[in-house]
Formats: structure tokens, sequence, C-alpha cells
């Protein structure tokens, strides 16, 4: 029996499932107003890309509860839209960020081929910030942030870690759903010894929140998701 897990889930997975509650003060903590409608639990964000000329849709994160600014979602991806042929190149790289990063995720394979697993994030009136670093919390972004800021962590090897804001547009230009909206840009070079991923990319906007990531692999492809929490 094939492996179920495709390319996008995996990757989804490596961003959000390696979050973990755990604090971590820093001066690149995250502060703000933690009771915000982005975190409002049972809401639910659709999640839109593609990956090659493969269209990824189908995917949804929901919230579970919410507790002092550490939100448990809930997601679910549709498997029964991709290709065998993306699956299988799916396994080999999941073996290599599995052992890689140690992440340890439990999934649900439903009877109509939904994957589904819980992650943890920070997410506030302030901005996000994860606990991709051994736990530890980087901020992703803030929204009163200008170009050039930096949010660093160390990891375990002592390597530091930074995202750094490189655009911060002044107008509605970024495509959400019907709209155009303002967006700061953020971008994160991985170790130089990940064995898959060489750079993220991520937008976000003060009222939507995350909107957008962007994976660039080492193989040369790219996944790009289209993150919308409409409901806000």
């Amino acid at each position: 029996m094939k492996n179920p897990l495709t390319l996008f889930s995996l990757l989804f997975i490596l961003f959000f499932a390696n979050s973990c509650s755990k604090d971590e003060s820093s001066s690149n903590s995250l502060g703000g107003d933690t009771n915000i409608a982005l975190t409002v639990p049972a809401s639910e964000t659709t999640i839109y890309g593609e990956y090659g000329s493969t269209t990824i849709s189908g995917a949804t994160m929901t919230v579970k509860f919410r507790d002092n600014g550490i939100v448990t979602y809930e997601a679910q991806v549709d498997l029964n839209q991709f290709p065998d042929s993306l699956k299988l190149k799916a396994v080999t790289t999941l073996t290599q960020l599995a052992v890689y990063y140690k992440f340890d995720t439990a999934f649900t394979l439903t009877p109509d081929n939904k994957l589904k697993f819980e992650f943890k994030l920070k997410v506030t009136s302030e901005g996000y910030a994860d606990y991709f670093a051994e736990g530890k919390e980087w901020v992703i972004g803030k929204y009163a942030d200008g170009v050039g800021t930096n949010y660093t962590v160390k990891n375990d090897k002592g390597e530091t870690l930074t995202r750094t804001i490189t655009e911060k547009t002044e107008v509605d230009e970024w495509p959400f759903g019907f709209f155009l909206i303002k967006t700061s840009k953020i971008e994160q070079l991985t170790p130089a010894d990940d064995p898959v991923i060489e750079k993220v990319i991520y937008r976000i906007n003060h009222r939507f929140g995350l909107v957008y990531i962007e994976y660039q692999l080492k193989d040369g492809t790219t996944l790009k998701l289209d993150v919308w929490a409409l409901f806000v």
C-alpha cells in the first residue's frame, strides 16, 4: 500500500506540525491581545495553492481552542486530488525531513482519504510566532514592524536562524479572494544542511493574519500556498 502523504501535506506539516506549546522568552517574543477574531474557536481557514502543474484545494485548518495566544488547529487535507507520482516523491522527502527535524506527529486517515492532524501556533493582535526551532518561540512577523526587521533564534547546534521583513506594501495590491490587501513579506533561509528546503517566504496582513507561504525546494521546485481566513 502506498504512503498516503503528498508533498503538499508534507510541507504543510513541516511548517505547522513541528510547532509545540513550549514558551521561551526572547527579545523577539510576541505580545499583543490574544482574544482576537482570527482565532475564535471553530473558525475555519481554507488553503489553496499549487505545486508545479498540480493545483491544491480542499485543505482546511480549524481552530479547536486557544489559550493565552497559543492556538491549537486541526488541519485536514484531501488526498484524493493528488497523482501517485507526487505521493511517491513525498515518501522520500518525508523520510529526510523526519530524520532532520525529528518531528513526530499523530495522523488520522479517514475512510474517504482525508488526512487530519493538529498543530499549534502563537497568534495575537501583534502578529505570528511558531516554535519551529527546538520549541523556542520564533516570531514569523509583526504587523507594525518595517522593512529590515530581523527575528532571530538560536537552535541547539548554535546556529542563528533569521527571518527578515523584506517588503511592506503601502497600497492594497496582494490578491486575497475578491480583495486586494496590504502585506508584509518575510523571508527565511533554512540551515545549510536542511535536506529539502532552501527558503521559506511568508506574507502577513493585520486583519487576515498569515495569508501566504512559499517553499523553495533544493530540487528547484516551488510550493505556493494561499491561506484564506475569510471569516474575519
